[in-house]
């Protein structure tokens, strides 16, 4: 099976990121990475480094509300996996710095790693695995619920 209209996600968003970040976070985080590695020049063949983002095509996109993009592009700065900047690259990365502004472009940054200290105080799971009272029954996410909120997530798009 070959895909022609694909967009490669690095594989650490699966294997680090997914399990700490929420699901509003990560439907950021696609859409940045969308607009950046899913597009490729047909002249020189790269991938955008950098795509102008606005907040009217972010909740198109997602589905969320302003203050929840918001706050998961702070959360996507945070810890280290986005940039944001204006058009010349000045470093728009708390939410006053982008306020009023209309031309904001967004980076994935896929070379941070965090280090072994700094992973165990920034990264916290956002879902944490529950049981009921008798400690018997433990709640988890399925392949086929995981898949069932990845089709749903798709289907707006």
């Amino acid at each position: 099976m070959e895909f022609k209209e694909i967009t490669p996600v690095p594989n650490s968003i699966f294997d680090v990121h997914l399990s700490k970040l929420s699901p509003s976070v990560i439907m950021v985080l696609l859409v940045i990475i969308r607009g950046t590695y899913g597009w490729v020049n047909k002249v020189t063949g790269k991938r955008k480094e950098r795509d102008r983002i606005t907040a009217g095509q972010f909740m198109k996109k997602t589905g969320l509300a302003k203050r929840t993009i918001s706050s998961a592009i702070q959360t996507l700065l945070e810890k280290g996996l986005i940039s944001v900047t204006n058009y010349p690259g000045k470093d728009l990365s708390t939410p006053l710095s982008r306020k009023g502004k209309s031309y904001i472009y967004y980076a994935f940054q896929p070379m941070q790693k965090t280090t072994s200290s700094s992973a165990k105080n920034n990264d916290i799971p956002v879902q944490i695995t529950t049981y009921n009272k008798k400690n018997i029954k433990k709640e988890n996410n399925t392949k086929e619920n995981c898949m069932v909120h990845i089709e749903t997530f798709l289907s707006r798009n």
